[in-house]
């Protein structure tokens, strides 16, 4: 798609991927019969290396599909004589609902963002395709992946048992049962699943995408980053990949190589939720002007989405645009959390709590208000059933569950729990900490001496704190109750700098960043 986008040629196409050829292919249907062409086409050359057409009734789509990437891998394989994978489905039915299933899904996937109403319909075509198939293995864990993603843990149970039960050892369906027990909080479980799919199948990139971000939430980096690469090798038009494998390469200290991926980033996808993702890595990079640049080029190629307009609310606010912000999303709880605006904010997500019980971004963000305005028995409580300490304790998941952890041992150290509030900084402590300079663990690991008393080291987290590119959160720095006492601090005082001089650099250069992309406010 990006490719067709871009009106790019085959040579040029096989270069910014990186192949040596290239399949395509057309498939439409008249009355009963399915009329298709497929090419396979030397990259370097431009030129086609084998063609084939179809007419066939739609009942042979299957065979079809078997035939062509037989010929495919004759063709572009050396010493490749048979193609041996086992089909996801013998019924035909079956078979073409989840091909109109997995686009749909695929499409919201890709962007990262929940399209409801694409997604159930992807649920439906789904549970179509077992009803037509009940024992397709892949059907049933493709319906609950669905609906896991979807967020509807419950109706998944059954689909993605009767899978196991037809093929415990197909790599996807390892995958998704990986993902059940990460939804359940079995964190060591999903572990293990993942590590078996990628070990059935090295080339299925969601295995190993899963995977990796298992290992790198365990601190236990080594190899994640050949992992995305693998996973983006074998599925280099899939967006995800690239936010994978972006955002692990700009996190974990590695700068130049992830300017040189944003740029390849930029070659080869033109659409909104590629924007976005750039907008995302530059933020990473510390280059937030160009972050507000390209979410306002998203802006304006989808202007009736309004998470583009919430991103670039956020992005001013980073930088202290905070009336341009303000105007742009008003009522944005994280907007006003992030210029310190506590009161309004508390207001506005004690309301959202009701309508989202479950959130817990609002209630670490909500937590984090309270203990800024001295609130900590109300911090605690708004904590109190979100299964923290114990689910950080058993493997976190998700970044909000950290956040929500601070936030906890802060409100127990502000209210004078220490003891308490030192036995969770302690598990922190022996939890480790990513050689990386961003603000997020560096800030937690002064965060965490400084409520141990062990300050030298806590002053060297705030040196490294000034080395990362990635802007800190004002709130976190300025008011969690683990600095209070270290306001006078000259190391403590140099990073508040650095962060506030920072800010001021770029919304200086900001009216500079957006000429030179041609775009404005």
């Amino acid at each position: 798609i990006a490719a067709r986008e871009q009106r790019l040629d085959a040579r040029e196409i096989s270069t910014r991927l990186g192949v040596a050829n290239l399949v395509e292919g057309s498939v439409r249907r008249q009355g009963n019969r399915l009329r298709g062409s497929v090419n396979v086409i030397e990259g370097a050359s431009g030129l086609a290396i084998w063609s084939e057409s179809y007419d066939r009734g739609r009942n042979e789509l299957r065979n079809v599909q078997l035939d062509i990437a037989e010929q495919i891998a004759l063709h572009v394989l050396p010493g490749a004589t048979t193609v041996t994978a086992e089909p996801a489905t013998r019924d035909a039915t079956a078979n073409e609902l989840m091909l109109l299933a997995r686009h749909y899904e695929q499409q919201v996937r890709e962007r990262q963002d929940l399209d409801e109403k694409s997604l159930l319909a992807a649920v439906q075509l789904y549970r179509r395709a077992t009803q037509a198939d009940p024992d397709s293995a892949l059907a049933q864990s493709r319906l609950a992946g669905a609906l896991l993603y979807l967020g509807d843990l419950e109706a998944a149970q059954a689909p993605i048992f009767k899978a196991m039960s037809l093929a415990p050892d197909l790599s996807e369906v390892q995958n998704t049962q990986g993902e059940f027990y990460w939804a359940r909080g079995l964190t060591n479980e999903a572990g293990v699943a993942w590590s078996y799919a990628v070990e059935l199948n090295p080339d299925n990139p969601e295995a190993l995408a899963n995977y990796a971000w298992w290992r790198w939430t365990r601190l236990q980096v080594e190899g994640v980053a050949e992992m995305y690469r693998r996973a983006l090798e074998v599925d280099r038009l899939n967006l995800s990949r690239y936010a994978e494998l972006g955002s692990f390469l700009a996190l974990q200290h590695s700068p130049d190589e992830a300017r040189q991926f944003v740029v390849r980033v930029e070659e080869l996808f033109n659409s909104a939720a590629a924007y976005r993702l750039i907008a995302t890595l530059h933020s990473y990079l510390g280059d937030v002007d160009k972050s507000i640049a390209w979410t306002i080029r998203a802006r304006d190629l989808e202007p009736e989405d309004p998470l583009h307009v919430e991103k670039l609310a956020e992005y001013l606010t980073d930088i202290g645009h905070f009336e341009t912000a303000t105007g742009l999303d008003p009522n944005g709880i994280g907007i006003l959390f992030k210029m310190r605006r506590y009161e309004e904010m508390i207001d506005l997500a004690e309301l959202a709590m009701l309508d989202q019980p479950r959130d817990l971004r609002i209630r670490s963000l909500l937590a984090f208000a309270y203990n800024a305005t001295g609130k900590y028995e109300s911090a605690v409580h708004v904590l109190s059933d979100t299964g923290l300490p114990d689910s950080v304790f058993n493997g976190w998941r998700e970044v909000a569950e950290m956040d929500g952890f601070l936030a906890l041992t802060n409100a127990l150290y502000g209210m004078g729990e220490l003891d308490t509030a030192r036995e969770l900084a302690q598990w922190r402590e022996d939890f480790g900490h990513n050689d990386t300079a961003d603000w997020w663990v560096v800030l937690q690991g002064a965060c965490t001496h400084l409520i141990l008393d062990i300050d030298e080291v806590a002053r060297e987290f705030l040196e490294k704190a000034q080395k990362g590119l990635h802007l800190a959160w004002e709130p976190v720095l300025k008011d969690s109750p683990c600095f209070q006492r270290f306001t006078d601090d000259p190391v403590y005082q140099a990073t508040v700098r650095h962060f506030d001089e920072r800010r001021a650099m770029l919304r200086s250069r900001l009216p500079a960043t957006l000429a030179e992309f041609g775009v404005s406010l």
